[in-house]
């Protein structure tokens, strides 16, 4: 079943757990650094309770100012009445957004608010932040390439860290009894490290995750962000003089390498036809997690798309956590 197009055949691929030779020595003394500061940042919450038709829920419009002052924009959707309950963190796409309320209304359904705000420079959110290098190539993947200090996905991380911080705080909107995050793609990579670098996330549900395993995933991928790096080259720098100050960049924010301290129950997915996270990328960050309670769904003819199938799974594994 499935023609695991570019990859290696599925035996192959559950086996698949290449070293993490590319993560830097500094790698966790770099993020633990950064939780530090953020702890010491205080964001600023916008809220506006908007009117919705299905009495059942309650939904608001969220601005969340991150640790530069760039405004976040999203949404929180809770069951009507409660002031605890558990929480999901939903992580969007690659030039995605928050999306709509009804997006999420199956989560209450299960007594589960849920928090969902665009990232810095996508959606409806903008990006404070200035970068030291330009690029001939449209995208994000190339914001400040040169600077694991300033990439564009550090900051993004340092925004996860915050909002994850503020969630378990006295000052969010609800109290959370229990913490999931979950994406797909941009989204699915976002909360692998959202996984690791949170305080007591509970179990996480990633599907095909972009921004993993980029060793990999730059030598096979055909489509989508990680052609960005590719064009990069092409287009800027020829000869690849910049290579290796390139991929020191992409190791500090490569969701491979957090996988390793991932001990919460895990729901992951992976389509075998998919050529912009190709599989074996999903499958290092999978044999990667140290979780007794993990699990990896295979779709053999799947691309890079949504899959209803895998949405009633990830009901089933969430309404179980919630159970436990």
């Amino acid at each position: 079943m499935g023609r695991n197009i570019g990859d290696f055949p599925l035996e192959q691929l559950r086996e698949y757990k290449p070293e993490m030779i590319g993560r830097p020595d500094d790698f966790n003394e770099f993020w633990s650094s950064q939780k530090e500061k953020m702890k010491a940042i205080k964001p600023n919450i916008t809220v506006s309770r908007r009117p919705y038709p299905v009495p059942a829920v309650e939904v608001m419009d969220l601005t969340f100012e991150s640790w530069d002052g760039t405004p976040l924009k999203g949404i929180f959707i809770k069951p009507a009445g409660v002031e605890e309950c558990p929480v999901i963190v939903s992580f969007h796409g690659y030039t995605g957004s928050c999306g709509l309320a009804i997006d999420y209304l199956k989560w209450p359904a299960l007594g589960v608010a849920v928090y969902s705000l665009d990232v810095r420079g996508q959606g409806s959110s903008p990006d404070y932040a200035r970068y030291g290098n330009g690029s001939r190539v449209p995208g994000w993947m190339l914001s400040g390439i040169l600077n694991h200090e300033n990439y564009y996905y550090t900051n993004m991380y340092r925004d996860l860290i915050l909002q994850l911080q503020w969630i378990r705080s006295e000052e969010a909107l609800v109290n959370p009894s229990s913490l999931g995050v979950m994406g797909s793609s941009q989204g699915g990579g976002l909360a692998l490290a959202a996984a690791a670098l949170g305080e007591d996330v509970d179990y996480v549900v990633s599907d095909w995750p972009f921004m993993t395993h980029f060793d990999r995933a730059l030598d096979i991928a055909l489509q989508g962000p990680y052609m960005e790096i590719i064009k990069y080259f092409k287009l800027n720098d020829p000869q690849g003089k910049n290579w290796d100050p390139v991929k020191k960049t992409l190791s500090y924010i490569d969701s491979l390498h957090f996988c390793d301290s991932i001990t919460c129950p895990a729901l992951m997915a992976v389509g075998l036809e998919d050529s912009s996270t190709p599989p074996s990328t999903v499958f290092a960050a999978f044999n990667h997690l140290q979780s007794t309670d993990k699990e990896i769904e295979v779709y053999p003819h799947f691309t890079h798309e949504m899959n209803g199938f895998h949405e009633e799974k990830k009901l089933a594994f969430v309404g179980g956590q919630l159970m436990k």
